[in-house]
């Protein structure tokens, strides 16, 4: 009798999971404007879709907030957006995502159309503003003293990224300004801006990178640097990101001052090779490092690189901590004009309050 009463409970339970089982299956997200995903396990999150990358998505909930889940252990997603998915082959198209266990179904304004899971790289949310494929960083610092010693310092480091499914590109810069006593101790702006094109592999092609900088105690007037390369992604989980890339082209250099007989004047061809890192360490504190070596001629210095290491902590909200090391490098800084080599390394500690948007 206890026998049976045993046997009788497992095919009641059995029989209650097939059909929470099937419940799940035949449940539709309504279309309320949120992104809808279904684990492997039959669970369903309601939120919006913030990152989807090569192993993993991204995805925001009201209730549990930022959760990064493997892509294996997705079944199903039903987007309330639209979407650009970047498809291998280069094609990108626009709407409404479902992606089910083998297919990617989009719903674009001329019909639907179905891919391989398999052949999905990216999704992107789709801007209908110009704005709205921007983001960006801004971190500023300053120290004023008077009294018995007159000072002032001030340190901005700015980077602004525009994203689509196909594209992106960069402009970042960094400045630092320094005045003791009416008297000037540093004075040095550097900006990078480039463009990149994705293509259907990790492998993208950067037609443009470019370097503005300029230092006179490193007796740099102004220096630009333009170049064109490609770049490879090595991660790109949405937890850390890591690229190398390295490119060809030509640099100017103008010097404040020379030395008798020498070219005030410099042009160079140039190659360079670069990386860029940056991981989420805790759950409120970021790091990013990005390294940049650039080989010229020995009248323009012969090599420079230039480090930038930043380890950002959250505050309130959008507002960060930020703590970075500046590293320049001139292998072979040419004399000034009163016979003065300038120093071939130069280091900044910068602290400064960030903004991200």
């Amino acid at each position: 009798m206890i026998s049976r009463l045993i046997l009788l409970a497992f095919t009641v339970l059995y029989a209650a999971t097939l059909q929470a089982q099937e419940d799940t299956r035949e449940f539709v997200p309504p279309d309320d404007g949120y992104d809808w995903v279904q684990l492997t396990s039959g669970e369903w999150l309601k939120g919006e879709l913030t990152g989807f990358f090569e192993d993993t998505i991204e995805f925001d909930s009201d209730i549990l907030d930022d959760l990064t889940i493997d892509r294996e252990d997705v079944a199903r997603f039903f987007s309330g957006r639209n979407f650009s998915a970047r498809i291998h082959g280069n094609a990108i198209v626009t709407g409404r995502v479902q992606l089910n266990e083998t297919d990617v179904v989009i719903f674009t304004q001329s019909g639907e159309r179905i891919f391989s899971r398999d052949d999905l790289i990216a999704l992107t949310l789709s801007a209908e503003r110009e704005i709205d494929r921007w983001s960006g960083d801004i971190s500023f610092g300053t120290n004023i003293r008077s009294g018995n010693n007159d000072f002032i310092e001030y340190n901005m480091i700015a980077g602004f990224e525009r994203r689509t499914a196909s594209s992106r590109g960069f402009i970042d810069y960094i400045g630092t300004f320094n005045e003791t006593e009416g008297e000037q101790t540093a004075n040095n702006h550097r900006v990078n801006f480039t463009y990149d094109r994705f293509s259907d592999s990790k492998f993208f092609w950067r037609p443009i990178n470019g370097q503005y900088f300029r230092d006179p105690f490193q007796n740099i007037a102004n220096q630009l640097t333009l170049e064109t390369g490609l770049g490879y992604e090595i991660l790109a989980t949405g937890r850390t990101d890591w690229e190398i890339y390295a490119g060809v082209g030509i640099t100017a250099v103008e010097r404040v001052s020379v030395e008798v007989d020498q070219e005030k004047n410099t042009r160079s061809p140039s190659s360079t090779i670069g990386t860029e890192f940056e991981t989420e360490l805790t759950s409120w504190m970021d790091y990013l490092l990005s390294f940049q070596a650039t080989f010229v001629d020995e009248a323009s210095g012969e090599y420079q690189h230039h480090l930038l290491t930043t380890l950002s902590t959250d505050l309130i909200g959008d507002i960060d901590l930020d703590v970075s090391l500046v590293w320049d490098r001139t292998q072979n800084p040419p004399p000034n004009a009163a016979g003065e080599t300038p120093e071939k390394d130069d280091y900044r500690l910068l602290v400064g309050i960030g903004f991200d948007f």
